[in-house]
Order: C-alpha cells, then sequence, then structure tokens
C-alpha cells in the first residue's frame, strides 16, 4: 500500500496529492475541498494534514513521532479484508433502521437521504437535539447500541495485529482494551463529533490510556474523518487542570465526570471548531483514511471531526478503542459495554 494513498472516491484528491521537499504529506489544497464545522465552512489557512507512518517503520521512530506530535497515523495496519467484512456486516446489522439507500451494497454504506438527525448517534447529542422518543429513531439506537456486543464487532475489535502492535508499542506487559468501546457511524451533513479530550471523560484513572481509532471502510478529506488540533497535548493538559481547580466545590463523584456543573452541557470543550481552533491559534490536522489505517493518540490531545461531506454519500463508520496497562491503575468505570447516557 502506497503512503498516503488517497481513498479510491475522492478524485479531486488523487489529482492534486503532493509532498514538500520534508516528505510531509499534502493531499490537496485546503481551499479546493468542501469542509463544513456545525456553524459554517472550515476556514482554509487553519487545515494541515496529519502525517502518516508506514507499518515497518522502527518502532523507536513511532514512539518518537508519537510523544513529539500527540498522535500516530499508521498506514495499513490492520487487514483490509477484515475491515471490510466489519464494515458490510455492520450496514447488514442496520439495514431495519432504513439508514441505506436502497439496492446499493452494504459495505459501500451509501445513505438513503433521510433528515440526518434521525440517525444522529445514541447519547449526548440526541438527548440536547431532543430527538428521544420518536419510534423510528429509537429502531436505529436499538440497532446501533446493539452492534456494540455483536460478533463481528468483536472480531473487529481482537484483531491480533492491533493487540501486539499496542503491547510493541508501549511496553506493556499485557494490554487490556476497555469494554466500553465507542461504535460510531455518521452520515453525510450530520452533527459532527464535538471538540474534545479523552481524559475528561477518563478522570477516574491516571492519564495513562492509548486510544486506537479505527476507520471501518474508507473515509475521504471530506468525509468528517477524525482531525485533531494540532500539538494540542499542552491545551488538553492546560485545560484539564483548570477544570481541577475548580472541582473544589464537587463531591468525588461529580469530580470525575465529564458531565458536572463546571463543564458545558454534553460533556465537550465547544461545538464550534472554527472558532475553537482560531482562539487556540493551531491548525486543525485532516487527512483521508483507508480500511486497514489506525490512529493513535495520547489521552490529552484535542480532536474533533467535520461534517461527513463525502461525495459519494457514504456513511462515516470508525470505532475508538481504548488500551491501558492493567497492571496500573485506571478507570475502571469504563470496565462495561457502552450504554447511551451512562454517565461516561
Amino acid at each position: 500500500m502506497a503512503t498516503g494513498a488517497c481513498a479510491p472516491q475522492t478524485s479531486r484528491c488523487k489529482s492534486t496529492s503532493t509532498k514538500d521537499q520534508y516528505g510531509n504529506y499534502f493531499p490537496a489544497e485546503p481551499n479546493a475541498l468542501k469542509l463544513e464545522s456545525n456553524f459554517g465552512p472550515m476556514v482554509p489557512d487553519q487545515i494541515g494534514y496529519l502525517q502518516p507512518t508506514t507499518a515497518d517503520t522502527p518502532m523507536e521512530t513511532m514512539q518518537e513521532r508519537f510523544i513529539r506530535d500527540g498522535y500516530l497515523f499508521v498506514k495499513g495496519l490492520l487487514p483490509k479484508d477484515q475491515i471490510l467484512q466489519c464494515r458490510e456486516a455492520y450496514f447488514q446489522h442496520m439495514a431495519p433502521s432504513g439508514l441505506l439507500l436502497p439496492k446499493t451494497k452494504p459495505v459501500d454504506g451509501i445513505y438513503c437521504g433521510a433528515d440526518s438527525r434521525k440517525y444522529l448517534p445514541p447519547g449526548n447529542l440526541r438527548r440536547l437535539f431532543g430527538l428521544q422518543g420518536d419510534a423510528e429513531s429509537d429502531k436505529y439506537v436499538e440497532l446501533m447500541v446493539s452492534a456494540h456486543e455483536a460478533e463481528f464487532y468483536l472480531t473487529l475489535c481482537n484483531i491480533p495485529e492491533l493487540r501486539e502492535f499496542v503491547r510493541k508499542f508501549t511496553g506493556w506487559r499485557k494490554e487490556t482494551m476497555l469494554q466500553r468501546t465507542m461504535l460510531r457511524a455518521f452520515t453525510p451533513d450530520s452533527e459532527l463529533t464535538p471538540v474534545h479530550f479523552d481524559q475528561m471523560y477518563l478522570r477516574a484513572g491516571p492519564p495513562t490510556s492509548l486510544t486506537a481509532w479505527v476507520p471501518i471502510g474508507d473515509i475521504s478529506l471530506e468525509g468528517g474523518g477524525l482531525m485533531y488540533l494540532d500539538k494540542s497535548t499542552d491545551i488538553g493538559k492546560q485545560t484539564e487542570e483548570e477544570f481541577a481547580r475548580n472541582a473544589s466545590n464537587l463531591t468525588d463523584e461529580e469530580r470525575v465526570s465529564a458531565f458536572n456543573k463546571n463543564m458545558n452541557d454534553g460533556g465537550f470543550l465547544s461545538r464550534d471548531t472554527v472558532k475553537y481552533g482560531q482562539e487556540a491559534q493551531r491548525k486543525w490536522l485532516i487527512t483521508e483514511y483507508e480500511s486497514g489505517d489506525v490512529i493513535f493518540h495520547n489521552p490529552f490531545m484535542v480532536h474533533a471531526s467535520c461534517k461527513n461531506m463525502d461525495p459519494d454519500n457514504k456513511i462515516r463508520l470508525a470505532t475508538d478503542l481504548r488500551f491501558v496497562d492493567s497492571d496500573k491503575p485506571y478507570d475502571k468505570r469504563w470496565m462495561k459495554v457502552y450504554r447511551p447516557l451512562d454517565g461516561l
């Protein structure tokens, strides 16, 4: 697999990709893309690109890049066929909800074109939009939640190549995957992933977890894949320190909650990615993802997504898998299967 190869559906990406003299990868000029936030277009001069690392890169080099950048974007780490099998099985599982365009292949994940708010992921976004109690939406939520315990998804979570990489990368004797995983499908033009960092939700343990964000299928540059605020580990740490200073009036239970009264309703930093990036004076780093890619990040790295504006109307499907060293303290609240509005 060529490093940084474009997703097949993104023709503009294929025609404009380039590298600079230092080998940095630039898939396309930001002003040639249709990138949308919740509050309007993303600002082109505020966009940069995540830099890929090949799976055969020496481990020491990978570790150095992770410490420097806060993320490690590994191309082709996982078997593509297994990723696509999971994608196909997921959309077959979700078909009764009416999510897919009729007479299209489940593996393609082509959106039916309905009101995107009906197909928001379950949890706080649905609550904030008042989408509880609708029969059609409830069916979708039921299927999406049950997918977290489906055999096709559990098989993906236990891909040996991922577990082996985590062990070698961290040096842990045995990696433990937190049972509360996040399997998320974002339809075209739906509400995007708000700005946040993971330690906000894992406060009952030290900041030692490792997140693996696994795209389940190709995601074009405009498809709403995960994006990171450039070198934002320091921002996450400073923000969490500020939250801790303001927590003196809270109980121990409230203090470890991302939804306490000192936080935004919904437990995120902002829904306005453009404004947040401008105030931080940092670029949002994006990329296109291919089946088999994995991006790892530390607990303080600030991240979000653009809206899914995929030119082929494909649904963006991905999962967050979080790993810890179980020989050391960690947030044991996460050792349970995800349920909407479960307090985490």
